[in-house]
């Protein structure tokens, strides 16, 4: 994957390791829109919302923290789409 086009807010999150990142970075493909949008009925997702979503700061943290258990349980692919819901739901705000 082209470095460039991968989010700062994953290449630089406080909550996951550079090795952690790394196997982000590994996936084939960026995660399409409706991948991401498939992610609204997973119950975490649905939980970290009902309670942080008042505060993005406290969501992107919930949600990188949910993706750094996905990774170490092999799942880095929905881990990367966790990630990325952050990020899209970080370019609404701005």
């Amino acid at each position: 994957m082209d470095i460039t086009e991968f989010p700062e807010g994953i290449t630089n999150s406080k909550y996951l390791s550079t090795e952690e990142i790394a196997i982000v970075k590994a996936s084939e493909r960026m995660p399409t829109e409706k991948e991401l949008f498939e992610m609204r009925p997973v119950p975490e997702v649905i939980e970290i919302l009902e309670n942080y979503g008042h505060d993005f700061n406290l969501f992107e943290r919930e949600m990188q923290l949910l993706a750094k258990q996905e990774i170490a349980n092999d799942n880095a692919w929905f881990a990367f789409k966790l990630l990325m819901v952050v990020e899209y739901t970080r370019e609404s705000l701005v």
